[in-house]
């Protein structure tokens, strides 16, 4: 009787485990979607390599879905305005372009993709303590990776709307590479709608345009040219474009676990040389090439720079 009891009791945990793990994935998925879609008005900071920044985020629903406008309180003026698919940075001068491209590689709080496919292959989810953000009550989640080719990434969610109010990627080894935080926050659309438009307008650079070549969902034939893929990954975009001058293309494909996001570029060697040295770009974005025959594969994304290292050895490219 004791035996069955206990053994009864045993099941019963391991079920209510079970369910306790399944609404933390829900609860992410709830995240993800907040993190995007809710309007609201807020000022965040942003450290990365030993540098602060602060910034100003506006949002609103628009005709072609979320509209939202990051811009800086210091350092080189910039904006940078997400309209539905469309992105776009603005700055007053060229060097202020520049910082507002690397600035638009990851926009907080919007880290999670939309579709975050299965990341239970290559992550585990935990809730860890409560804590306080922005005079707002949240409850820390973190993505841990299974190797130590992939980032942490541990947000502190808001109780209320489920939006992150801070987020930190973290190695391996637990030390933080990159944070942003809302130090302001006021859910809903901002009261004046002016506050959406872009006010440094003389330089702009549209990194995804109205109209232009979209990335496609890869064809068989695209899944089969690549292999060696890391556990998790796949293939979730290509597309080919002619480099400036017409003589070559460069094939770009989109690979993604779920969280990390990596573009694969191939185009031709022409003969040059190029070391696999990382070189970090920005926060936790690393870029690294290597050669391999008459290609030059170069790999950009939000992967540790020995993480990038490894993967980039181990992709095989088929030619057509």
């Amino acid at each position: 009787m004791r035996v069955g009891f206990l053994a009864g009791s045993l099941i019963w945990g391991l079920a209510f485990t079970a369910q306790a793990a399944e609404d933390d994935w829900q609860l992410l998925r709830r995240v993800a979607q907040a993190s995007r879609q809710l309007p609201l008005s807020g000022t965040y900071m942003h450290q990365s390599q030993g540098v602060l920044e602060t910034f100003q985020l506006y949002r609103a629903a628009g005709d072609n879905g979320m509209v939202e406008r990051h811009e800086s309180l210091d350092g080189p003026k910039r904006e940078i305005v997400r309209n539905g698919n469309e992105l776009t940075c603005y700055a007053p001068d060229k060097k202020s372009l520049a910082a507002a491209k690397v600035s638009s590689m990851r926009l907080f709080p919007g880290f999670l993709p939309e579709g975050m496919g299965d990341l239970k292959v290559s992550y585990k989810l935990r809730r860890l303590d409560t804590d306080r953000v922005a005079q707002r009550d949240c409850d820390w989640l973190q993505l841990s990776p299974k190797d130590a080719n992939r980032y942490s990434l541990r947000l502190c969610v808001d109780e209320g709307t489920t939006l992150p109010l801070k987020a930190m990627v973290l190695t391996s080894r637990g030390e933080v590479v990159e944070q942003h935080a809302f130090t302001e926050l006021e859910v809903g659309p901002p009261r004046d709608r002016a506050l959406l438009v872009p006010h440094n307008t003389k330089f702009r650079y549209q990194l995804r345009k109205p109209g232009a070549s979209p990335l496609a969902l890869p064809s068989a034939a695209d899944i089969a040219a690549v292999s060696g893929l890391p556990q998790g990954f796949k293939l979730m975009r290509t597309v080919t474009r002619a480099l400036p001058g017409g003589n070559k293309n460069v094939r770009h494909m989109v690979l993604s676990d779920g969280l990390a996001v990596v573009s694969l570029f191939i185009e031709p060697s022409g003969g040059e040389r190029r070391t696999e040295r990382p070189v970090t770009l920005h926060g936790a974005v690393a870029m690294v090439s290597r050669v391999d025959g008459d290609l030059v594969l170069t790999v950009v994304g939000d992967m540790p720079e020995q993480g990038l290292v490894n993967l980039i050895k181990s992709i095989r490219v088929s030619r057509p």
